[in-house]
């Protein structure tokens, strides 16, 4: 499915799969196991009921660790979100910060619109031109990055101001000599994701044992600032009130959100125990 068809049957999608996922605030003791699974993409060999600690309709969440490492494996359920990360990424978040839990976050996949990211200006003509995606050559450009998507890890950081992400990339082979593994799985019909990450302070998250940490989960398609649309207040103030223009214009910023909804945005947060 292309980035075009992709958004016009996101639109149909149900209204309530497009709000934000609820959050919990109990915290979660990850389960310790002695036997790590290996790090394939394949969720056989997990004890999923002792490390499960989110199921839903949409997605499966799991954690557990062992005396090095904390693992992770999302378990995407839904057709609609396993599209919608192809295009938007999907970002991992872990933080002892409750004021700043999106401080640092993985990408994986990428996703193309952030890919994109990599040449300013064309990432610019498409959040800003409400026709840029009918451009037969700019789904082929969409279509080529996609290639991508599990090649380039996309790291996401905010500092002092949390509505101002940063976005840069690293390939696998640089997380993996900081002693952090990714895999996919995509040999089934919707994506699996596994992830292994170090309990000795090292980068990204400086996770070590007997801490407790937020944990994040979340698809965040680009902003969106397309040109408002014509209202009818607005033909009102054209030519005279008439009596016909009494419905208020759209504001740009619910125009934006509720494209990035359409587009899948959606978070799940926890707070997790490495004892």
């Amino acid at each position: 499915m292309n980035e075009k068809h992709f958004i016009k049957s996101a639109i149909l999608f149900c209204v309530s799969s497009l709000l934000f996922s609820c959050s919990s605030t109990e915290t979660l003791t990850t389960f310790h196991t002695d036997q790590a699974p290996a790090v394939n993409g394949q969720l056989a060999g997990w004890p999923t009921g002792e490390a499960a600690i989110h199921q839903s309709e949409t997605f499966d969440y799991y954690a557990m660790r062992d005396s090095d490492y904390l693992y992770i494996y999302v378990d995407f359920l839904n057709p609609f979100y396993n599209e919608a990360v192809n295009s938007s990424g999907f970002i991992l978040y872990l933080s002892k910060n409750e004021k700043n839990k999106k401080r640092r976050g993985l990408g994986f996949p990428s996703g193309t619109f952030n890919l994109l990211r990599e040449n300013p200006a064309t990432f610019k003509e498409m959040t800003t031109d409400n026709k840029w995606f009918q451009k037969p050559q700019n789904q082929e450009t969409l279509e080529e990055l996609r290639k991508n998507n599990f090649n380039q890890i996309l790291i996401v950081e905010r500092y002092e101001d949390s509505n101002n992400p940063q976005y840069g990339f690293v390939t696998k082979s640089q997380l993996e000599a900081q002693g952090v593994e990714l895999e996919v799985s995509t040999d089934r019909r919707y994506y699996g994701l596994e992830y292994k990450i170090p309990l000795n302070q090292s980068a990204p998250f400086e996770l070590e044992p007997d801490e407790t940490y937020w944990i994040g989960f979340a698809i965040e398609p680009p902003e969106f600032r397309y040109p408002e649309p014509q209202t009818d207040m607005t033909r009102s103030n054209r030519y005279g009130n008439r009596g016909y223009g009494n419905r208020r214009p759209q504001r740009r910023g619910n125009q934006n959100l509720m494209i990035r909804r359409q587009m899948g945005q959606t978070e799940d947060w926890f707070k997790i125990r490495i004892d």
